[in-house]
C-alpha cells in the first residue's frame, strides 16, 4: 500500500473526528443563542453531523483494504461506488446552508431576503453545472477533456465568480459602525475562507483528469476531505464563535 493510500485513509478518521467534536461544541453553545443566531449554531450541527457520518462509514468500508495488498485500485473502487448523484446532492445542501450564513451573520434587515435568494440560486446552479461538467467527463474518462464538460465547468466557474463578486460588494457597503468588532472581522474571515476553501473542491476534481484515473480519484478524495475540515469544521467554528460575540454584544 502506498502513502497516498494511507493518508487518504486516515484523512477519512480525522474528518469524521473533527466534524463529531465540532458537532459537540455547537451544542454547548446553543444555550447562549436565541432567534437566527440560534439558527446559525443548529445549521452547523447538521452540516458537521452529516459531515461525521459519512466520513466514518468511508472509513469503515475501507478498513478491510489495510489488512490485505491491495491498494489504489481497490479504494478507487470503493470510493466511486457512492453514487455521483448522491455525491453532488451532498454538497448542494451544505453549500445552500453554508452560503446562507453570510446574510445571517450580516442581518437581515441589513442586506435583505432578495441577497439571501440570489446567493442561494446562483449556488444551486453553480453546483448543479458542476455536476454537469463531471459527468461528462466521466463518460469519456482516460480520453481528452471534452467541449461539453469544458462549457459546464466554464459556466459553473463563472458562477462561482459571481457569487464572490456579490459578496464581496455587500460586504464593502455594510454599515461597519453599528456592527461589533467581532462581527466585521469574522465577516472578512469567512470571505476569505470561501474564497481561498471552496476552490479546493474544483482542484481536488481536476486531480482525477490530471493524473492516472485511479491515482486522480484518491487524490481527489483526500484534498476534498481537507477541504471538508476547512469548509465546514473550521468554518463553523468562526460561525458560531461570532454568534456568541454578536448575542453578547446585544445584551450589552
Amino acid at each position: 500500500m502506498t502513502t497516498l493510500f494511507h493518508l487518504t485513509y486516515f484523512s477519512f478518521l480525522t474528518c469524521g473526528i473533527a466534524a463529531s467534536a465540532a458537532v459537540l461544541y455547537f451544542f454547548t453553545q446553543i444555550p447562549r443563542l436565541r432567534g437566527h443566531l440560534r439558527l446559525l449554531a443548529l445549521l452547523n450541527i447538521g452540516i458537521c453531523l452529516v459531515s461525521s457520518i459519512l466520513h466514518f462509514y468511508f472509513f469503515m468500508r475501507l478498513q478491510p483494504l489495510t489488512a490485505g495488498a491491495t491498494g489504489i485500485t481497490e479504494m478507487t473502487a470503493a470510493i466511486t461506488s457512492l453514487p455521483l448523484e448522491l455525491r453532488y446532492a451532498y454538497w448542494l445542501a451544505t453549500t445552500l446552508v453554508l452560503i446562507s450564513m453570510f446574510p445571517l451573520l450580516m442581518g437581515l434587515e441589513r442586506v435583505g431576503t432578495t441577497f439571501l435568494r440570489t446567493l442561494l440560486l446562483t449556488d444551486a446552479a453553480m453546483i448543479l453545472t458542476g455536476y454537469l461538467g463531471e459527468h461528462a467527463t466521466l463518460a469519456h474518462l482516460g480520453d481528452n477533456l471534452s467541449l461539453l464538460a469544458l462549457f459546464w465547468f466554464s459556466i459553473s466557474g463563472l458562477l462561482f465568480s459571481y457569487l464572490t463578486w456579490s459578496l464581496f460588494q455587500v460586504l464593502r457597503r455594510l454599515p461597519v459602525a453599528e456592527m461589533a468588532p467581532t462581527q466585521r472581522d469574522a465577516l472578512a474571515y469567512l470571505f476569505f475562507f470561501f474564497l481561498i476553501g471552496w476552490m479546493i473542491f474544483p482542484a481536488g476534481f481536476f486531480y482525477a483528469i490530471v493524473f492516472d484515473p485511479g491515482v486522480g480519484v484518491v487524490l481527489r478524495e483526500f484534498t476534498v476531505n481537507i477541504g471538508d475540515i476547512v469548509n465546514k469544521v473550521i468554518w463553523g467554528m468562526l460561525v458560531v464563535y461570532t454568534a456568541v460575540e454578536i448575542q453578547n454584544h446585544q445584551q450589552q
